[in-house]
């Protein structure tokens, strides 16, 4: 189903683009918000966990994940790849699954170590290894899923950055995150379900965390398998 040569290929455009710079500069948010908490009131594990369910998860691993994913494909398209790729005997259906792997791993390549900086230090001499891996999990299965949403995207619209950046501000950072009638149409929603197995609840999904896994995997399948077909019917580039 992968191919090793593809998925290298493809990151290494990701990795060494711009457009990775400003979103590993975006990432520093929440290392300098877990700063600011540890000067506040706040308990260490109240503020870690608002910090996971407001900011972290709906916001940053949503913009970052879905930015990537999207550009993923709007690079190989401007540069090239995607021609010599799709002039290969490879499936569809792999290149389509190289891109979301390639794009999921530059995503955490971002995410991960600013999350787990942010966790250290707002939650100081309280640190533990569930109130951390959870949070984790929870937010790479959501960057999986907004990688694989990202990547069909930029099959679909022309400017698929622009309409992730619009779906984060208007829907995740906004709407779902503050309307429970939302949550189920939220990627974010179930992320945070699986994240608040090791933190406190904030406002937090009424979605167990093997569920919230189930299907934030099945929407990821979903995503990938219609970008291989929309690349069977889509002339490129």
């Amino acid at each position: 189903m992968l191919d090793r040569t593809v998925v290298s290929l493809v990151s290494r455009g990701i990795l060494t683009g711009r457009r990775t710079i400003v979103l590993a500069l975006l990432a520093l948010l929440p290392v300098i918000a877990a700063v600011a908490t540890t000067m506040g009131e706040a308990e260490p594990g109240t503020a870690w966990a608002r910090l996971v369910q407001r900011l972290l998860i709906p916001v940053i691993v949503a913009f970052v994940a879905v930015v990537i994913g999207a550009g993923t494909v709007a690079d190989q398209r401007d540069d090239g790849t995607i021609l010599y790729l799709a002039a290969t005997p490879l499936r569809r259906s792999t290149l389509a699954a190289c891109a979301v792997l390639a794009s999921w791993t530059a995503a955490m390549a971002i995410i991960g170590p600013s999350m787990l900086l942010s966790g250290v230090i707002a939650l100081g001499g309280e640190v533990s290894a569930s109130g951390l891996l959870w949070p984790l999990a929870g937010a790479a299965l959501a960057a999986l899923a907004y990688c694989a949403a990202g990547v069909l995207a930029a099959m679909l619209v022309r400017q698929p950055v622009v309409a992730a950046v619009l779906y984060i501000l208007l829907w995740e950072g906004t709407v779902a995150t503050w309307t429970p009638s939302a949550e189920q149409f939220s990627i974010a929603a179930y992320g945070r379900a699986i994240a608040v197995r090791g933190i406190e609840p904030v406002n937090a999904p009424e979605v167990g965390a093997l569920a919230g896994g189930v299907v934030l995997i099945a929407g990821a399948i979903a995503a990938t398998i219609a970008t291989a077909r929309r690349l069977t019917r889509t002339e490129l580039p």
